[in-house]
């Protein structure tokens, strides 16, 4: 596929049988642009619940980027490691299809910005890889109509990695697809935190408002909750954050998405 504005074709499709888009050796499910409802009226953080509009579509990684993903990116960039590198209890090469953790906002960018380089010119014309987001990642997780979680409205423990269902991360896709999100995302419920492009700054959601701004200075956004938290966390409103350069945790690592160049519209 060449750099026009042709429609990208799927490469396959996931085990409902929603189609797969395959970028940079990256798998992607398509979101289609228009409104969904985002937030919520059960914590302060969440409200107030409003509708927002996409106006455009795009692709966001049916999983987290995993260990082997992350480790090409390592080696040939000469870039320094996440910790797990270090860690004698996390050896990567131990935990291959696991979600990389112990990665900062910055590290996560560094990737996008690495994938631009390489794969690029297989995107439409006007898109790019970078971080979701907020308002990506949560219409990726739960639907126009905002579902309390990806599947649905009421928890399920078999269907993701938190609440106690296991003791460290778990490997990327196992629990899809029951575990999936109306578009075919999995993992956006435990497993690791997930670093968005969003400042984390109060409702309503406003792209043009500067919280899209990438070098401003300011927390970012988390979504999704982690194997180490509970339910409440995994919920697909909830909303967290840390510091961009902050040293990262056991528990965070990131997705991709490929979306337009700037999210402002």
């Amino acid at each position: 596929m060449t750099n026009d504005s042709s429609t990208p074709q799927p490469t396959g499709t996931n085990p409902a049988g929603i189609p797969v888009y395959t970028f940079g050796g990256l798998e992607f499910v398509r979101v289609p642009k228009g409104k969904f409802i985002m937030g919520s009226e059960v914590g302060d953080r969440e409200k107030p619940q409003h509708e927002v509009d996409i106006p455009y579509d795009y692709w966001i990684g049916r999983f987290p980027v995993n260990n082997a993903q992350c480790n090409e990116f390592v080696q040939a960039m000469g870039a320094r490691p996440p910790v797990y590198n270090e860690h004698p209890v996390l050896d990567w090469s131990k935990r291959r299809d696991h979600p990389v953790v112990f990665v900062t906002w910055e590290f996560a960018m560094s990737y996008c910005m690495w994938l631009n380089e390489l794969h690029g010119s297989e995107l439409p014309e006007g898109y790019q890889f970078r971080l979701p987001t907020e308002a990506e990642w949560e219409k990726a997780a739960r639907g126009r109509n905002g579902n309390e979680w990806p599947w649905g409205n009421v928890f399920d423990p078999t269907r993701s990695n938190c609440d106690g269902a296991s003791k460290t991360t778990t490997p990327i896709g196992k629990y899809s697809p029951r575990g999936d999100s109306p578009y075919g995302v999995t993992d956006m419920a435990g497993n690791v935190w997930e670093w968005c492009h969003s400042l984390y700054e109060p409702y309503p959601y406003k792209a043009d408002d500067g919280r899209e701004d990438e070098t401003a200075s300011g927390d970012r956004v988390l979504r999704g909750g982690s194997f180490l938290l509970g339910r409440g966390h995994a919920r697909g409103a909830y909303r967290s954050s840390s510091v961009p350069r902050w040293p990262s945790l056991i528990n965070i690592g990131f997705r991709v998405a490929a979306s337009p160049i700037s999210p402002v519209k």
